[in-house]
């Protein structure tokens, strides 16, 4: 048994596909009301006028729902409510077999009322609406399909039952008609989601690029040239509301030795390893990249250089103690940092690039395993 988070879950259609309906359904509620206003002009001479007036008053009632219904989708939509959604579909598929009853209605009015061959007149506008309705409808195709087959299965029985040579003859090319009609609901259908899905790969792709643009694909870390972006921003930010910003330069000591050594493979592992470390200690303001090779940069907000200090010492600390273990390698890692702070003399990400360097060679230059300042 599916809970009531499966059923949230579930997908009876393609949110886009739903959104093409939205969009047509105005349109065809109006054409709906033309024939309706059309229907009651041709009949009004034979049928009593008080009926066709009650009749018509529910045709105008449902276009009044379906517009709603619109809303509903709408709002629903946005909000990616799918138990919603579900419930609005479901009123929606309700509202067309009432629609269909009342295009039932209509034939049994003609043919009690109107001489022959006025009945064939119903019929036809019955056919044309259900032709129509393939364009505004087929979205949510299995509502079409209870849409169709409550509209055409009631127009055969009366065509049968009326018992007439050329109503018999019609109903022979009705049961022709439906799977023209099918597979022109169906075209419509796979059009429309074909090029949906394709509009949706697309715009994975283009997110995909996106992304590879920012993050590094083997760390999944910014990047150097999204690090300087985003960096740029903040320490403009920090310069006009007179904020702490400090940078710290993360170089792996000896990494040359461990690709040579052990393999790039356990290089790489080596690299994604340290990361997953160095974030543990991290808080959610800080911005971290990686710049180089073996080489990664982490923007300390709201931090001094005193304050860039202590986490330097703690990032330093935490390497130093991890156990680093690819397959049976067990490898001892250290790590140097630089350490810069904004201020008068450096002022923008290039200056504080470039003094974070400099104390990197210093703390490498004094035996790495080192921050400097």
């Amino acid at each position: 048994m599916m809970d009531k988070n499966d059923r949230k879950n579930m997908s009876t259609a393609h949110p886009k596909l739903i959104e093409s309906l939205v969009d047509q359904t105005p349109r065809a509620m109006i054409a709906m009301l033309i024939v309706s206003s059309v229907y009651c002009g041709i009949f009004i001479k034979y049928i009593p006028f008080n009926i066709l007036v009650i009749w018509f008053v529910f045709q105008m009632l449902l276009a009044t729902y379906r517009f709603y219904n619109v809303k509903e989708f709408k709002k629903h939509l946005e909000a990616k409510n799918q138990e919603k959604i579900e419930k609005t579909e479901l009123y929606f598929i309700i509202s067309n077999v009432f629609q269909a009853f009342m295009w039932t209605i209509s034939s049994i009015l003609s043919l009690v009322y109107a001489p022959q061959p006025y009945e064939l007149v119903s019929f036809v506008m019955i056919i044309g609406i259900i032709t129509a309705s393939a364009l505004s409808m087929s979205s949510l195709y299995k509502a079409y399909l209870i849409f169709f087959f409550s509209m055409i299965t009631p127009q055969i029985i009366i065509l049968i039952y009326y018992g007439e040579h050329h109503h018999i003859g019609v109903a022979i090319l009705t049961l022709i008609y439906i799977p023209a009609t099918f597979l022109l609901s169906k075209a419509i259908y796979s059009s429309r989601l074909s090029s949906i899905q394709a509009h949706d790969d697309l715009e994975k792709s283009v997110n995909k690029l996106h992304q590879l643009s920012m993050i590094g694909e083997l760390t999944n870390i910014y990047n150097r040239r999204y690090f300087f972006e985003i960096a740029e921003n903040l320490i403009a930010v920090a310069a006009r509301e007179q904020n702490k910003i400090s940078l710290l330069m993360i170089d792996i000591d000896y990494f040359k030795s461990i690709n040579d050594n052990y393999g790039h493979q356990t290089g790489d592992f080596i690299l994604i390893d340290l990361v997953k470390e160095i974030e543990k200690t991290m808080r959610k303001s800080d911005v971290f990249a990686r710049v180089g090779g073996e080489e990664f940069t982490i923007l300390l907000n709201n931090t001094s250089l005193d304050g860039a200090k202590v986490i330097a010492e703690k990032i330093r600390k935490t390497i130093e103690d991890k156990n680093f273990t690819y397959k049976t390698i067990s490898i001892d890692l250290t790590i140097s940092i630089g350490i810069s702070e904004l201020n008068k003399e450096n002022t923008s990400i290039e200056n504080l690039y470039k003094q974070a360097d400099k104390q990197l060679y210093i703390a490498k230059e004094n035996g790495r395993n080192r921050a400097s300042p």
